[in-house]
């Protein structure tokens, strides 16, 4: 690991710390007092700021991430290795014997490629294309319904942004009363439990978890099309093909770029909304469409789009996104926006730097450098207060420390 620059040397070096007091002998808890199992993007995170450390190390991460995948390719969105102590929704409540049966952002092949970057070994990151591959497939499987080519999450959860305020209307739709019993473990961890979404949200939330369980673990009845998870996913397919071609894997790499096409055409072709200048959310059940003004709209930056759409983006998020701390989850001037509380509003690091370098070359660099003084200024918390930086949720939180150190460890080293 290359030192930081001086002034940021020890925000490094405490990151490298918290990663190391996360670990749990292969995975990275996202934090151990409120998360204290293995998500699946967290862990994605994780293995990058892992692999500034111990690229073996990183390699580990995802190995034991992907070997949790189902017969069906889906990697759930929590593992649960440690059955003691106390969380919800535990595996009973999940109806499985281990995991969660839902998924995640599809981030593991963009953490695979930054992981061989990074010089790991690369015949045993080629050894998990095909658990790669195989996750990927699950998404046109089961999770694109009307066939366009996009993603439909088939829950708040899977899209990683439980609380967005994307999934309003769509949520009015599942009824609170059909939720099964449970007590709620999340408020008791945190400082305030108004950043955490609303009880009546978790009650729709358990819903939809018996639903999906009662429908043999099929997508159940919540189905939107999300912008941000069909551009990760579509980053995705292109990070496998390119380690595809590094491992002389034509056929698979033909295939990554065909899904990868297919992706961002049917982001352009179906999700796309020119009035509002930002991708659009589709409610496959009612047929109905938004265009909510949140980050995850913006998020198909990620890929190469055309000029002009790009550029419109561009002028939306400097707009309306450049905050005191810069990128929040929703717009502050509309109306959904809550600045403290979870997706709603609050900044999350993990799409600082997602987006950092997808952004006009200035504000990019603006986006990381106020990213990198809020952390200095609050610590390693899981999510924080646009208009000031406060850190909310979580402390000690994984991803934060890894993307951080991520920043800070030059590269090529």
């Amino acid at each position: 690991m290359k030192p930081a620059p001086d002034r940021l040397a020890p925000l490094a070096a405490a990151a490298a710390e918290l990663l190391r007091r996360n670990d749990r002998g292969g995975y990275t808890v996202p934090s151990p007092k409120l998360y204290p199992h293995q998500w699946a993007w967290d862990s994605a995170f994780a293995a990058i700021g892992w692999a500034c450390l111990d690229p073996d190390r990183a390699l580990t991460e995802l190995e034991i991430l992907l070997a949790g995948r189902w017969p069906d390719g889906r990697v759930p969105h929590i593992l649960f290795h440690d059955l003691s102590g106390v969380y919800f929704p535990g595996p009973d409540f999940w109806r499985t014997e281990r995991s969660s049966s839902i998924t995640q952002p599809p981030v593991w092949a963009t953490a695979l490629r930054r992981i061989v970057e990074r010089g790991a070994d690369p015949a045993r990151a080629h050894a998990l294309l095909d658990a790669v591959d195989h996750s990927h497939r699950f998404f046109a499987a089961q999770r694109d319904p009307n066939a366009w080519g996009a993603v439909a999450v088939a829950h708040p959860w899977e899209s990683g942004r439980d609380n967005c305020p994307a999934w309003d209307a769509a949520m009015q739709a599942v009824d609170p009363d059909r939720a099964p019993p449970f007590r709620r473990v999340d408020t008791e961890r945190v400082d305030d439990p108004a950043e955490r979404p609303t009880d009546d949200w978790y009650r729709r939330y358990a819903t939809l978890v018996a639903d999906i369980a009662a429908n043999d673990f099929g997508p159940g009845p919540f189905a939107v099309y999300d912008p941000m998870m069909t551009a990760l996913l579509a980053r995705s397919e292109a990070d496998l093909a390119h380690l595809a071609r590094a491992a002389d894997r034509p056929d698979l790499a033909a295939a990554a770029d065909a899904r990868h096409a297919r992706l961002a055409r049917g982001l352009i072709e179906r999700l796309w909304d020119p009035a509002a200048g930002r991708f659009a959310f589709h409610d496959a059940a009612s047929d109905t469409r938004s265009t909510p003004d949140v980050l995850a709209a913006y998020t198909p930056l990620l890929l190469d789009l055309p000029p002009a759409v790009r550029d419109r983006l561009w002028a939306g998020l400097e707009a309306r996104y450049a905050t005191p701390c810069p990128l929040p989850t929703a717009a502050p001037d509309a109306a959904a926006h809550q600045p403290r509380t979870y997706w709603r509003g609050p900044v999350w690091v993990n799409l600082a730097w997602l987006l950092a370098p997808r952004l006009s070359p200035a504000f990019g660099a603006a986006v990381r450098r106020r990213t990198l003084e809020t952390v200095e200024a609050h610590g390693f918390r899981e999510y924080y207060d646009p208009r000031d930086g406060g850190g909310l949720g979580a402390r000690d939180f994984t991803w934060t420390a890894a993307l951080v150190l991520d920043w800070l460890t030059p590269a090529g080293d």
